[in-house]
């Protein structure tokens, strides 16, 4: 198999990323340390070249605590069995790429990419990006122990990734992704902005964009035990008018109930949403005094194709 560090791009000048002494390089000598988590932290230097500092360390210990439980699992299995039905990706050597943009604590990224391997047979290679680097913290930790990467991390050297997938979860703007352009067989985008443009031009002649969103009724009974007044509205992301460089494959929509049996199952879902940081005292003393709480999760699964 090729090495996974191929399709990485240097943040600041767009240059190959090689193997050093405790980092990855370029060749114009710009240096990325490896953390001992095992990612290098590949986001621009400055705020201002970063769309958002990324979710602070509460918010993605609960959304570990959820999401490993495996609450959203039907949604991860509908994005890689629309993935997996790609045919072009045939012709492309071992491995299958994907990027997942906005990866967050990693859990989405490695469950698409085993279900991935397992449709296609084949080995996959991918990779996450966050601006959050307690998301990348927590995305490698899981990576190491699914076996997806290696103990010395992201710069472990090529014999070391033995497994047939092979992940990581970095710090990166998704919005300027330190990737090669057509280096991606497939690209991700769950509950996150989607970098219309970027997933474009990363993605091979006939590569797929998964993207998830939520649907109308998602966490419909949450919000109605927060908010006194709840406006249910209809998004369906799309790329900028009149762009032509990723074709619309068709959508579907995903909803199925999740129960709720604990305080503490209620505060992990709670703490990763949004509303978290938007509701007011009451809301929150409503949904502090439920024991037990069963809502509908509800996802809108949007499929694109790159441009031949």
């Amino acid at each position: 198999m090729t090495d996974f560090l191929e399709p990485l791009r240097c943040p600041l000048c767009g240059g190959s990323l090689e193997r050093a002494a405790g980092c990855l390089r370029c060749r114009a000598g710009h240096s990325y340390d490896l953390a001992r988590a095992g990612y290098v932290n590949l986001l621009p230097p400055g705020k201002k070249n970063n769309a958002k500092t990324g979710d602070e360390k509460e918010m993605i210990r609960a959304r570990s605590e959820f999401l490993r439980r495996g609450f959203y699992d039907p949604i991860d299995e509908a994005a890689a069995a629309a993935l997996a039905e790609q045919t072009d990706a045939e012709k492309t050597p071992d491995p299958f790429c994907a990027a997942d943009m906005g990866a967050g604590e990693g859990t989405h990224t490695c469950r698409i990419a085993s279900i991935l391997a397992a449709k296609r047979d084949r080995p996959v290679d991918i990779l996450g990006f966050d601006a959050s680097k307690h998301g990348a913290e927590a995305g490698c930790r899981l990576a190491k122990s699914l076996g997806f990467l290696p103990k010395d991390g992201i710069a472990a050297p090529p014999e070391d990734w033995t497994s047939p997938v092979r992940a990581a979860v970095l710090p990166g703007n998704i919005f300027r992704l330190p990737l090669a352009d057509a280096s991606m067989n497939a690209a991700l985008s769950l509950f996150a902005p989607v970098p219309w443009d970027e997933a474009a031009r990363i993605l091979v002649p006939g590569g797929r964009l998964a993207v998830v969103s939520a649907g109308r009724e998602h966490l419909g009974e949450l919000r109605r035990i927060l908010y006194d007044d709840v406006r249910l509205t209809d998004f369906h992301p799309a790329p900028p008018d009149g762009s032509a460089r990723l074709r619309f494959l068709g959508r579907r929509t995903l909803s199925f109930p999740v129960t709720l049996s604990s305080r503490e199952e209620i505060a992990a879902l709670f703490m990763m949403t949004p509303f978290w940081h938007r509701v007011g005292d009451a809301g929150r003393e409503r949904l502090a005094a439920l024991d037990a709480l069963t809502v509908t999760a509800e996802a809108e699964l949007s499929l694109w194709e790159a441009a031949s």
